[in-house]
């Protein structure tokens, strides 16, 4: 009996690829060695409802903060404020204690009127001086020295009252008013207290900050593969502890564009933003970010252990030794639905702009269109085998540059419902395992879209690759073994 045949026996040399698969109780005659036999398991295509998205934990977090800082020092005198208070724009915050501010107010207002005075009395100084000399009573170096005289004069004015308007500002430093309307999310200090005034390079000595929560943000890691299907402006469902009945709504506000590794591993900060009218959601809180990406009701669909890429597919067909092409296949598909050849105008030229079509661009032999709508897993076995050159291209070409976010040089980014050649096995009406190319869309974690190639209702095969991985390298230990009960002959 063929190994492609519907049933399997344990004592063939293939029964430890198919030993450990989950089976069902088939009906198959004992084979020659009177040991049971098992099939694989089948899956039917069948109507569901699909939502593709991207899911990561973050911290929410306020989209702006403000500081409030006091320029002023003394002790705090009134603080109506607790943490977590919402005030308006306005609200008093902080008195300090004023009178240190009124003592140098007073002094630099009365440096000024003494300048002031020096300064009138340096110029009257200046004018008789002026007219003695016009009389030859006094000599030229007298005029000299009331000429320099009346100049510092004049100087020590413009330093006292350049002085006198610090210290009234200084007046306004002692009562801190609320910049924004918003929450108190940090308060570092007490009534009683006594401040440290300021007016360095830091702006001064922070007393507390307040947020607007009237919108917050989640700030999550994502892994390198998925970022190229994420875009500013996708709707996002957010859960937290404090609410687990409770799904809030949200938007993917922006990308961030360095990365950030952990433990190996490459990942995007991507914030997400809510609305928090009703005043639920705290800086700090954990939340779970759900990113959808695509959603399509009643569809055909099938598990996606049913569905083989092309590199997977040709790996089975090997091994199982099924009498196909899985190239011809994929090729007589793609070429099935391909778009009619546009026609050409008077002038030579097609009827589309641009002449010829440019060519997809690939990654690692996989077309980018086929590429972002793979599984993560499909996705990680193709980058693995990527060069760094080719691994910074794929990254250049998921952030769009140049071009359209995500489609590659000057394309469109992908849709991530575009429909894409796959592969599934089935039974054929002699029992045969046999391949078939398939078009697929839409992809969760549990299904995958079939927008042709299948009827709903019908069967398929799933066939497990990793047991077949493993029966390859065995098969390969074999081969190069003598060793007794490894395969030596």
């Amino acid at each position: 009996m063929s190994i492609t045949q519907r049933c399997f026996r344990r004592s063939a040399p293939l029964a430890a690829v198919f030993g450990a698969l989950t089976v069902v109780a088939s009906g198959c005659a004992i084979g020659e060695a009177n040991e049971p036999e098992q099939t694989l398991q089948t899956l039917t295509a069948a109507r569901q409802t699909i939502v593709s998205s991207v899911e990561a934990t973050g911290t929410i977090e306020p989209i702006r903060v403000i500081e409030v800082k006091s320029q002023a020092g003394g002790e705090v005198l009134e603080l109506p404020v607790e943490l977590g208070d919402n005030v308006d724009q306005g609200t008093l915050l902080v008195r300090i204690d004023p009178r240190d501010v009124n003592n140098a107010f007073a002094q630099a207002e009365a440096d000024f009127d003494v300048a002031l005075a020096q300064n009138e009395v340096a110029q009257l100084q200046l004018e008789r001086i002026e007219t003695l000399h016009d009389s030859d009573i006094v000599t030229a170096e007298e005029l000299e020295n009331a000429t320099l005289s009346a100049a510092n004069a004049r100087a020590s004015l413009v330093r006292a009252r350049t002085n006198l308007e610090l210290a009234e500002d200084k007046l306004d430093d002692v009562t801190l008013r609320a910049p924004i309307t918003g929450t108190i999310v940090e308060r570092t200090l007490e009534e009683g207290q006594v401040v440290t005034g300021t007016r360095d390079l830091t702006g001064g000595t922070v007393l507390m900050r307040m947020a607007d929560l009237n919108e917050v943000q989640v700030r999550t890691l994502v892994d390198e593969t998925d970022i190229g299907r994420l875009e500013q402006g996708l709707p996002a469902n957010i859960t937290v502890e404090a609410y687990p009945s409770r799904t809030f709504r949200g938007s993917v506000l922006k990308i961030e564009p360095q990365a950030v590794v952990e433990q190996n591993v490459t990942m995007f900060a991507v914030l997400t933003r809510i609305s928090n009218d009703e005043d639920l959601l705290r800086p700090g809180m954990n939340a779970d970010v759900e990113v959808v990406i695509g959603r399509q009701e009643g569809v055909l669909a099938v598990a996606n252990s049913g569905i083989k890429s092309q590199q997977e597919a040709a790996q089975i067909v090997r091994a199982l030794e099924i009498d196909a092409d899985v190239n011809a296949l994929i090729s007589d598909l793609r070429e099935r639905n391909r778009p009619p050849e546009p026609l050409e105008t008077a002038d030579g030229t097609t009827a589309e702009e641009g002449g010829e079509a440019e060519e997809e661009p690939e990654i690692g032999g996989v077309p980018m269109s086929e590429f972002q709508s793979m599984s993560q897993q499909e996705r990680m076995r193709v980058i693995q085998n990527l060069s760094a050159e080719e691994r910074g291209r794929l990254m250049q070409q998921f952030r769009g540059r140049p071009g359209g976010p995500g489609g590659g040089p000057g394309g469109p980014r992908r849709r991530p419902d575009e429909p894409r050649p796959a592969f599934v096995f089935k039974y054929d009406e002699m029992g045969a395992l046999t391949v078939k190319a398939v078009m697929i869309g839409l992809s969760d974690f549990d299904h995958t879209q079939i927008v042709q190639g299948l009827e709903e209702g019908e069967e398929i095969v799933a066939v497990p690759l990793s047991l077949i991985q493993q029966q390859e390298f065995l098969n390969r230990i074999r081969s190069r073994s003598a060793l007794p009960g490894v395969g030596g002959r």
